[in-house]
């Protein structure tokens, strides 16, 4: 009371009154409403009041005042306020911040510097998999859970054959359901977390190709209570009303009808390219087509289909302040939710399906020496900047983990790292500074991953899951100052000097980047979150082809959890004829590949008379699509090197290394420059 500004708080008290009210109504109804109203048109002439514009953003609003009869009705004392009262009691907020009984005591203070010690396997069975991790680190009554429902039928449908086998297959109503699952739960129960919200409690729940994830973070001692609470609204569909429903379609309709005409120049590039490597719908005006057509039947049955699937698995990770004990008990008990719901539908299992599907993200290859050019004209009247994307896909596999990869592929993807690092700055300094190109110049790496989809369970019914690495060097310009084929001939000019720049590279100045880079992917983690995220991530994508062995031992050994420490160690063992091997094998050979994405703005619009053959029509960039393959569909090991890989690993990574080394050491041999100061202008 001693320190509580009574007499600020009285006189800001007083501005609370009815008369210095402002009511902000934002919705297409109230819009219609007032300007339909004969109060707009009797405040429109006030010149004040009524069809205003804001002047940065140019967004129009009405502005009409209170009626005063109303305002009146406020300032009067209310002597009847029976119905007035107290909130409830919050239930979530924790009854202790107590650190868990069995931290030892030299860990129940900070230590972020400390390396991170793996998620321990606490249970492997038909049900799913449960990781528990006791936090050692951060000394925070605070703990993390995710638990992933695990289903095929989260973007895929099954599908009869002719001969009466059934196989599932990506469907866009399936994954736009899915969607539309999760905003219709996260609105639903939007008043019922707020307590939660505010005891220090969170949630999300998002769809991925894997299937549906639930994650509940915050403060140890109410979490599970909170999570199961959270596992039932879901596994119930008594939470889809037609409200929630309506209200969710429409964002998402509205989301992707603006689509085009919102988004920045660079976004639409990325756009296009990642609906040709990795799209596996037919593109936005599509997903909107699906969208629209949906009913609140639909969502209804979809979520029945979902708790249907007898295939569908758990695999949680609980990390924090949290026991051992205490992580059991909270496994069961979400096993006995799920299982409760399966037992209220009609089973409609997958028992003559690709039961081995494990559903993942997908990116297919771009073949040796493929040049792909996308051509798109920008449909946002408004932007004026041009940008072009500029990707070299790897032909080599990335690096997965030491017992899942060959030393090609680690040292390959730590050269590509390493190369994305000491190119960052030349490029910006010479488009960005010296040629003033553009308004945004920046280069990257990138990583992402493929499975084994569908179709190749179907043609392969003994498979096992596999997920492949992918390594690529980005780069990309936003500018409104040149034509984008003016930029991209500039990226391949600074592209093919830049060789020249890394031979004349010390050896002092590689170490220095290599260092950088090194520290960089060994950083320590100093958030709970994030590091319950990245095991997460791990454990979404290798359980499932590591626990395809009946040996769990060895898929417990081969879960890649230091990656990182792995990489880092490589890339400072990385020498000048590495990188400059690696350099020439992804951007300037003949069996590099090679997609530019380019989007014109207002100033240069796209012209007709490109050279070459480039994609220019969503028919056409679909229908190239259709000829790539997944990356992961032309493996270079044998089998029966997969089946040493899953009991062996040591083993097996000196065999595979050994191999694949040779293999690819003929690819980066080859010399045949494919950029050169004469190439084509587009």
């Amino acid at each position: 009371a001693e320190t509580l500004p009574m007499e600020q708080l009285y006189s800001f008290c007083k501005h609370i009154v009815p008369s210095n009210c402002f009511v902000e109504r934002c919705s297409k109804n109230a819009w219609e409403e007032i300007e339909g109203s004969d109060s707009n048109s009797n405040s429109s002439s006030s010149g004040y009041f009524g069809l205003q514009t804001e002047k940065w953003y140019g967004v129009e609003f009405f502005l009409t005042p209170i009626d005063e009869k109303m305002t009146a009705l406020w300032a009067e004392p209310n002597q009847n306020a029976s119905h007035l009262s107290l909130p409830n009691p919050n239930q979530y907020i924790p009854r202790s911040l107590e650190l868990c009984e069995d931290l030892p005591d030299e860990a129940k203070s900070p230590r972020i510097e400390k390396a991170i010690d793996p998620p321990v396997l606490l249970e492997n069975g038909p049900e799913g998999r449960l990781w528990w991790r006791l936090d050692d680190r951060y000394a925070l009554p605070k703990s993390s859970l995710t638990v992933l429902i695990r289903t095929t039928k989260a973007e895929h449908k099954l599908v009869r054959l002719d001969g009466g086998a059934a196989i599932y297959d990506f469907d866009s109503k399936s994954s736009q359901l899915s969607n539309l699952l999760t905003l219709v739960f996260q609105e639903a129960t939007a008043q019922y977390t707020y307590d939660a919200h505010l005891a220090g409690l969170g949630f999300t729940l998002s769809k991925s190709s894997s299937g549906f994830s639930l994650t509940v973070s915050g403060y140890s001692d109410r979490l599970s209570t909170y999570a199961q609470e959270l596992l039932i609204k879901f596994c119930s569909s008594d939470f889809i009303k037609k409200n929630h429903f309506t209200s969710s379609k429409d964002r998402t309709v509205r989301s992707l009808r603006s689509f085009h005409e919102s988004k920045r120049a660079d976004s639409i590039a990325m756009y296009y390219r990642d609906l040709l490597l990795s799209g596996k719908n037919q593109g936005v005006e599509n997903s909107l087509a699906t969208v629209e057509q949906i009913s609140l039947d639909d969502i209804i049955s979809h979520h029945h289909d979902v708790f249907s699937d007898c295939d569908s698995k758990l695999e949680v990770l609980y990390t924090g302040n949290v026991s051992q004990d205490h992580a059991v008990t909270m496994f069961d008990a979400a096993k006995n939710i799920v299982r409760a719901k399966r037992r209220n539908v009609e089973a409609n299992g997958s028992s003559d399906a690709n039961r081995s599907l494990v559903p993942g993200p997908l990116e297919r290859r771009l073949p040796p020496g493929e040049d792909i050019e996308i051509h798109f004209q920008s449909r946002n009247v408004k932007e004026e900047n041009g940008a072009v994307i500029v990707t070299f896909q790897s032909q080599v596999d990335g690096f997965k983990g030491k017992a899942l990869s060959t030393e090609d592929s680690l040292k390959r993807s730590a050269a590509i790292r390493l190369i994305s690092r000491i190119v960052k700055e030349p490029f910006f300094n010479e488009l960005r500074t010296k040629q003033q190109l553009g308004y945004i110049v920046s280069s990257f790496y990138e990583s992402g991953y493929t499975t084994r989809q569908a179709a190749y369970f179907a043609s392969n019914p003994a498979a096992v899951p596999h997920s492949t690495s992918i390594d690529s060097l980005s780069m990309y310009v936003l500018s409104k100052k040149v034509k984008p084929t003016d930029i991209a001939n500039r990226i391949d000019e600074f592209l093919v000097g830049f060789r020249d720049r890394l031979v004349d590279q010390s050896e002092e100045d590689l170490d220095k980047h290599a260092s950088a880079l090194a520290r960089l992917l060994t950083k320590p983690t100093r958030k709970l979150n994030s590091e319950a995220s990245s095991h997460m991530s791990k454990i979404r994508r290798f359980s499932p082809e590591l626990f395809s062995s009946e040996n769990e031992n060895n898929a417990v050994n081969s879960m890649p959890w230091d990656s990182a420490q792995i990489l880092a160690r490589a890339v400072r063992g990385l020498k000048k004829e590495d990188i400059i091997s690696v350099w020439d094998s992804l951007v300037v050979n003949s069996e590099s590949a090679k997609i530019t994405s380019l989007v014109y703005g207002a100033k240069y619009p796209l012209e007709p008379g490109l050279q070459g053959k480039p994609l220019t029509t969503m028919e056409g960039l679909l229908k190239k699509r259709s000829t790539l393959k997944p990356y992961g569909s032309c493996e270079p090991s044998q089998q029966g090197l997969k089946f040493l890989l899953r009991r062996k690993p040591a083993l097996c990574y000196a065999v595979v290394g050994a191999a694949a080394a040779v293999t690819v050491g003929a690819v980066i041999m080859s010399k045949c420059g494919r950029l050169n100061n004469d190439q084509k202008t587009k």
